[in-house]
């Protein structure tokens, strides 16, 4: 049921007439690869709230100049908590956006607490390998010519690459793209907050090494005070030095160069400190307004998305770096 979601929205948080909220699940299917995944379909109605759908009824929806924005959720959220947790990224999205509609889509996968934190950190993080390959099926029906960007916090970042990746022709484990609706597909925008992967799996020849190869910007959105991604070496044991791309930026990438153009960083500790949850990152304004650039088409793509500039006391630090990078917590 989804009474507590639809209640706990408060009143005056209406719809934009021009805009359209879905959420897609895919929470209960286990981690055992299917070729047309049995996924649950929601969307928002006005009148009476979140309802049942279809993915053909999501599809028929599709306008080619509608912006479309995946919203992947991180880990600790329940059934219910990602309706609300998404819905208030979608306000936030577009509190202060222009006209144009939006097509806001709510990744809800399996990520419910487990007891024990490390344990949960662990289970999670073999979770995420199914969840990209939902993930990139799912993005593999969409129009391809659609403009599309990934909105992905923690071990959601995870997943989002991960979906590029297998989107790019990788693998991820046993997980692959068989076969395709869309043999290609135009580039996507994405932004990854604290993303909780390892900082060189975004390498060429590396575990998400593919997933470069389907974006046209990045912006990474990091924090080297995280309290949490401090401790990212414990999914691998207490003697592992292995650091999280949203802690400390990518390992020193001997990338592409053309992958390097397209990544630019934010450091926001100035915003949050040492929290990692989502919602502080929505109270910063000044990081959402970065934010929204990418995620609703603002900017320019492609090579210019590492040359920006920002005051050194308010936010980012330019970069473009993406590294090499190798495999396997928490939100």
């Amino acid at each position: 049921s989804t009474s507590a979601a639809s209640a706990s929205i408060a009143t005056g948080a209406q719809l934009r007439p021009q805009d359209e909220i879905w959420l897609v699940s895919h929470r209960g299917l286990g981690g055992s690869a299917q070729s047309a995944p049995k996924m649950q379909y929601w969307r928002y109605d006005r009148v009476k709230g979140w309802t049942r759908s279809s993915l053909d009824q999501l599809l028929a929806s599709e306008d080619p100049n509608v912006i479309t924005t995946v919203f992947v959720h991180g880990n600790r959220i329940d059934w219910c908590e990602a309706f609300t947790k998404g819905w208030n990224a979608y306000r936030r999205l577009v509190a202060t956006a222009d006209e144009r509609p939006v097509r806001f889509i709510i990744w809800s996968w399996p990520s419910g607490r487990i007891r024990g934190p490390v344990q949960d950190a662990r289970e999670k993080a073999a979770r995420t390998n199914p969840s990209g390959y939902y993930l990139a099926w799912f993005l593999d029906k969409l129009n391809p010519k659609a403009p599309v960007s990934l909105w992905a916090h923690s071990f959601g970042a995870r997943i989002a690459t991960g979906a590029l990746h297998l989107l790019g022709g990788g693998r991820l484990g046993a997980y692959q793209l068989a076969s395709r609706t869309h043999a290609t597909r135009d580039p996507v925008q994405v932004v990854l907050l604290v993303a909780a992967l390892d900082n060189d799996w975004l390498a060429k020849g590396h575990f998400h090494g593919q997933a470069m190869t389907q974006v046209s910007a990045m912006l990474l959105v990091n924090n080297n005070c995280d309290a949490l991604l401090r401790r990212y070496h414990l999914l691998y044991g207490r003697h592992c030095d292995q650091e999280a791309l949203g802690y400390m930026g990518p390992a020193g990438w001997a990338a592409r160069p053309s992958d390097r153009a397209k990544v630019a960083q934010v450091e926001a500790s100035y915003a949050v400190g040492k929290d990692h949850a989502f919602a502080g990152f929505l109270c910063a304004t000044s990081l959402v307004d970065k934010m929204r650039l990418y995620l609703l088409f603002d900017r320019p793509s492609s090579s210019h998305a590492a040359k920006e500039k920002t005051t050194p006391d308010a936010e980012s630090i330019e970069v473009a770096a993406v590294s090499e990078t190798h495999e396997g917590i928490a939100e």
